[in-house]
């Protein structure tokens, strides 16, 4: 069992907050989009759409590892 340390629980959380907030706002786009061209247009933009993802996911690791060096890869 790990204790979280309050830089690495704050990095976490901020990670955390910042991709969520990322979602939301592709979410709400989406919503904004009838109910008929809302499937298609998630097909349309899968790409942008996981590459959101994998940036914010990207970016997350390096603010944790720099909150904890010990989660740093090799570290």
């Amino acid at each position: 069992m790990s204790i979280a340390t309050p830089g690495r629980t704050t990095a976490r959380s901020a990670a955390v907050a910042d991709l969520f907030s990322a979602l939301e706002g592709l979410i709400i786009s989406y919503q904004a989009l009838p109910d008929t061209e809302r499937s298609k247009q998630w097909s349309a933009d899968a790409d942008r759409i996981t590459g959101e993802i994998a940036r914010h996911l990207h970016g997350a690791r390096h603010r944790i590892a720099a909150a904890d060096p010990a989660q740093a890869p090799g570290g």
